[in-house]
């Protein structure tokens, strides 16, 4: 006999008023979910406009601290001017003399004395010219460090030359003395290669020789001008100015994302106080009076627990080669969005239909159905049966999948999205939940959501409403996890973000989760 048909009609009335307090409850705060959240969306706008200034102001600050004075005082700073100066001076003079030495086989006359004056002066402005327009650090190191090594690299070709000078030097001392009585020819003497082995050292040598003279002229000429200015911005201002702005955009950022979580906050906070308020309000008189089987929903049960409805779950899996990237600990996203599927449907329902649908790149046009089951409404009396069919469905997708990697040369998200619109089509009566596991990097020839910089939510909008890439998900409950960001800025990430929230609204979808994150929510609400 049906254990329902013998409930009095205490225990039904019962049953009903819980079922509607809850459905009241859950109504409500989901409401003011979305109150908080629309509330928020102004000022989180607000705050990221407010950060881009800052990060604005922030590299303004950077410019000027590095073309402020420098530290120390100015008997110190005069002292390295005339240091820097006098290295200028120098190495203009050397290379003036090496500029003439070169030009004089071709006996100019006076005319090889102003082509050398030009060459040795133009090389150093040029170089000082070049970085105070840039003014970059960077810069300055990575020419210092091409000086060097031209500098240390010209010292050893030099000292090549040196030794086969003294190889030279040797093989001279020992001369054969021919006497006159003496009527046996002279041997020959070997020719001597000295020149034609040392020709190329020399000029290689001279060349990385001039290189480092024209560019450490130059940064000293750079060096001497900063050095010697008696006037210009103080760098400690500068400093504590920078300072503010950089504890500006963290307070900005904590005051965003604790914005960005109110809504989740009030939820986790209206439920707890919920339950904590029934159970309080359960004296043990009412303890006796109340059926074992209204108590255990009262404590335990969630929101939509006497739903007639049953789950219809598609979990969409990317299968794209961006899903190989690796995080700190050396594991794939793809790994952990494995994982993810396989603790989800340890967690499905009694009678559930589950879809692992693959993100490929032909996702529509070749549907890769990677698992499709359905589970009996019998969840046994201990739950017995549930839980044996949860071990099977992981184990057989374990087995399915044990051989996927991600190796899509590119990925069709909207494909599979319209794949899975098919799939809860016929589900009428059914609770559609669709779950995603991909970085959502839309990249087809349709539609490119990943080489972009930032994306235009409302040119690829326009984009998908032309191509008719959206498809009918009205009354899906949307969840996207493991959003990663590898390889790309924050300002690309949230510009993603903006297109599919605004998408999965055209579409009619209910988007409730869209996160780096993999925390699954219950099925069974």
């Amino acid at each position: 006999m049906n254990p329902e048909a013998q409930q009095t009609p205490g225990e039904e009335l019962g049953r009903k008023a819980l079922a509607e307090v809850l459905s009241k409850a859950h109504s409500y705060c989901e409401c003011e979910k979305e109150r908080i959240a629309l509330t928020n969306d102004a000022r989180i706008t607000a705050i990221r406009a407010e950060l881009a200034l800052l990060q604005g102001e922030e590299k303004k600050l950077a410019e000027r601290l590095h073309k402020a004075l420098p530290p120390g005082d100015i008997t110190e700073r005069r002292r390295k001017a005339i240091y820097y100066w006098t290295v200028t001076v120098f190495l203009t003079v050397a290379g003036f003399f090496f500029s003439l030495l070169a030009f004089d086989p071709y006996r100019l006359g006076w005319k090889s004395y102003l082509y050398c004056a030009g060459i040795a002066v133009i090389s150093p402005f040029c170089v000082e010219k070049f970085l105070e327009t840039w003014s970059s650090p960077r810069l300055m190191k990575t020419l210092a460090t091409i000086a060097c090594l031209a500098a240390l690299s010209s010292l050893v070709l030099l000292a090549l030359v040196r030794g086969d000078v003294l190889a030279q030097a040797a093989r001279s001392a020992s001369t054969v003395i021919t006497f006159a009585q003496d009527s046996t020819a002279t041997p020959p003497q070997p020719e001597n290669t000295f020149y034609d082995r040392t020709l190329v050292l020399l000029r290689l040598l001279m060349a990385l020789l001039a290189l480092a003279m024209e560019i450490g002229a130059g940064l000293a000429l750079y060096e001497a001008r900063r050095l010697g200015a008696i006037s210009g911005d103080d760098p400690g201002p500068i400093e504590q100015a920078a300072k503010e702005v950089q504890v500006k955009m963290v307070s900005k950022l904590e005051e965003w994302r604790r914005l960005d979580n109110q809504a989740a906050v009030f939820q986790n906070e209206f439920w707890r106080d919920f339950y904590r308020a029934l159970s309080d309000g359960l004296t043990r008189r009412s303890i006796v009076r109340v059926s074992a089987f209204v108590l255990c929903i009262a404590l335990f049960a969630a929101p939509h627990v006497f739903a007639a409805e049953r789950l219809n779950l598609v979990i969409a899996l990317d299968l794209s080669r961006s899903e190989a990237a690796k995080a700190l600990d050396q594991t794939q996203e793809f790994e952990k969005n494995m994982a993810a599927v396989t603790r989800l449907l340890v967690e499905v329902p009694a009678g559930s239909s589950i879809t692992v649908l693959g993100i490929t790149d032909r996702s529509f046009a070749q549907p890769d159905i990677l698992l499709s089951a359905e589970l009996s409404d019998d969840a046994g009396y201990f739950g017995e049966r549930l839980q044996a069919a949860r071990g099977r469905l992981a184990i057989t997708f374990r087995e399915r999948a044990k051989n996927l990697s991600p190796t899509s040369p590119k990925t069709d998200i909207l494909g599979a999205l319209l794949v899975a619109a098919d799939l809860f089509r016929p589900s009428s009566g059914r609770r559609d939940v669709l779950f995603i596991f991909s970085d959502m990097r839309q990249d087809t020839l349709t539609l490119d959501l990943e080489h972009p910089k930032v994306v235009s939510a409302s040119l690829a909008m326009g984009k998908a409403e032309r191509e008719r890439l959206l498809p009918d998900l009205h009354g899906v409950e949307v969840y996207v996890l493991g959003v990663d960001g590898a390889g790309k800025d924050i300002a690309y990430w949230q510009t993603l973000r903006d297109f599919w929230t605004a998408y999965f609204k055209k579409t009619g979808a209910d988007l409730k989760t869209y996160t780096v994150l993999r925390e699954l929510p219950s099925l069974s609400q």
